[in-house]
């Protein structure tokens, strides 16, 4: 495969072993053609299929004119409530935020008789469905970017009511695993048949950056933040690093505030970045704990967005061997461009 200019920009920044290319930057100019909330949560497939490819030529639009490091793709796009609606949660849909799933199961009796599903049917087939549509409406010239994967620790979560699922850690590991085990199977036949099924694809669903796949898959962690540390090596840890060596590496966003997991989280093989969305008193640590071994996304709180001020301090607090990747959005093509190029600027790529 050729590499474009944005992929091989972001496979030097992804190589900890390769000279630093400079920070990383994408800044999105979101509009309502481009970010259709209502149409991604309650559109029919041909909806959803015509508001990707409506965002593919927002992004093609976006790098002609914001030049930052995006890699335009067609997204499959979910909420978090995929897998676990694949093992028969019912699932929420409001009319302004991303859909997300209700527990079906409050015992371990209950969980022990679910089945795992069809990693191709069901809601986990809708998602091929899409990018089959995806693909006869934009052709093959782009990457197929994968749906929202919350870990087997969170979707075990969502499946079973977290007050008896956190208690069930302490009363009833065993059938905690149990079910773990058959949602880690569940994520790695269907990231198999994603992998397989379309020419090419990324295997990253958050944030927006491109990694090639044979690099592994990105997972959501957002429940670490409410288990102790021996809790995490248990139930979390085994899965996490199965699926990574399973799919060559592993790449993490985590909402949680998390920092007493990331110590075991450096240990995980095949670490490409890292997004944890904590507060920025705690950007120090990120950066002391995994500069050079890597690439970090930082996250501005509150809201997320951020300014130059935000890119300075990170800049400020970076190491020689620190790699960042800058993403925010902006409202407009005018302002977007700007700040990439101001970006790049304070990073010594202009």
């Amino acid at each position: 495969m050729t590499l474009s200019p944005e992929q091989a920009f972001l496979v030097d920044l992804l190589s900890p072993d390769r000279p630093h290319p400079g920070h990383g930057v994408r800044v999105n100019a979101f509009g309502s053609d481009y970010w259709d909330v209502r149409t991604l949560v309650q559109g029919s497939l041909e909806d959803r299929a015509q508001l990707g490819r409506r965002m593919l030529e927002m992004d093609l639009r976006s790098l002609d004119v914001i030049a930052d490091d995006r890699v335009p793709w067609l997204h499959c796009w979910s909420g978090t409530e995929l897998f676990a609606a694949a093992y028969g949660c019912e699932v929420h849909r409001p009319d302004d935020d991303m859909p997300f799933a209700l527990p079906v199961v409050a015992t371990c009796a209950e969980a022990d008789r679910l089945e795992e599903p069809d990693s191709q049917g069901g809601p986990l087939g809708e998602i091929f469905a899409l990018g089959d549509r995806l693909v006869e409406l934009c052709g093959l010239g782009y990457p197929v970017r994968i749906c929202d994967i919350q870990s087997p620790f969170d979707i075990a979560g969502l499946i079973w009511e977290k007050t008896a699922f956190l208690a069930a850690l302490i009363e009833q590991p065993e059938a905690v695993h149990r079910l773990l085990r058959k949602v880690t199977n569940t994520i790695a036949a269907f990231v198999r048949a994603f992998r397989t099924r379309y020419r090419e694809v990324c295997l990253v669903h958050w944030p927006d950056l491109w990694m090639p796949p044979e690099w592994g898959i990105c997972l959501s962690e957002d429940d670490i933040g409410s288990i102790s540390s021996p809790h995490f090596r248990e139930f979390c840890l085994p899965y996490l690093r199965e699926l990574a060596e399973t799919f060559g590496g592993i790449s993490l966003h985590s909402c949680a505030a998390g920092q007493h997991q990331w110590a075991d989280l450096g240990t995980l093989p095949g670490i490409r970045y890292l997004n944890f969305s904590h507060p920025a008193t705690d950007l120090q640590t990120s950066i002391d704990q995994f500069s050079g071994r890597a690439v970090l996304v930082p996250v501005a709180f509150p809201g997320g967005e951020y300014r130059l001020d935000f890119v300075d301090d990170c800049l400020a607090r970076s190491r020689r061997d620190t790699r960042f990747y800058f993403r925010t959005d902006v409202e407009g093509l005018d302002e977007a461009a700007a700040l990439a190029r101001d970006v790049k600027r304070r990073c010594g790529r202009a």
